[in-house]
């Protein structure tokens, strides 16, 4: 029997909208982001990347939005960013997403190796509406 190193350490709970820190040159930025577990690859709003400071761009990706039939093309650049406590390196994709309910998405490419349950009855974003910092 092989064992899993995961289910020896106490994994962390997030829910489906989180808290996320952008640190960036610029400046860090919190901001809610949507937990997905459904996106392969972390996306990020083109104004909140430029705000952090974050770049260069350093590869361009061709991404299928779940609301779009075609595929867009979309700049990617390295970003730091914290998830309830823990820090992650991750190549993010930049995209306008400021006409979204979430100017940020935080897809697989994080999630995978992070080793977060994710619980959809925790953090709908409600409560965090409620308190007037959906857009800190």
């Amino acid at each position: 029997m092989v064992s899993n190193p995961q289910r020896n350490v106490a994994r962390t709970t997030i829910g489906v909208v989180e808290e996320v820190t952008i640190l960036g040159s610029k400046g860090d930025i919190r901001v809610l982001a949507r937990i997905d577990t459904g996106a392969v690859r972390t996306s990020l709003d083109t104004d909140l990347a430029a705000r952090a400071g974050l770049g260069p761009v350093f590869d361009r990706v061709r991404v299928r939005a779940a609301a779009a039939e075609a595929l867009e093309e979309r700049d990617v650049a390295d970003a730091k960013v914290v998830i309830a406590g823990r820090e992650f390196e991750v190549a993010v994709a930049i995209t306008d997403r400021k006409d979204m309910r979430y100017h940020m998405i935080v897809g697989m490419d994080v999630l995978r190796d992070s080793g977060f349950l994710v619980d959809p009855s925790k953090g709908n974003g409600r409560d965090a509406d409620a308190r007037g910092s959906r857009h800190p």
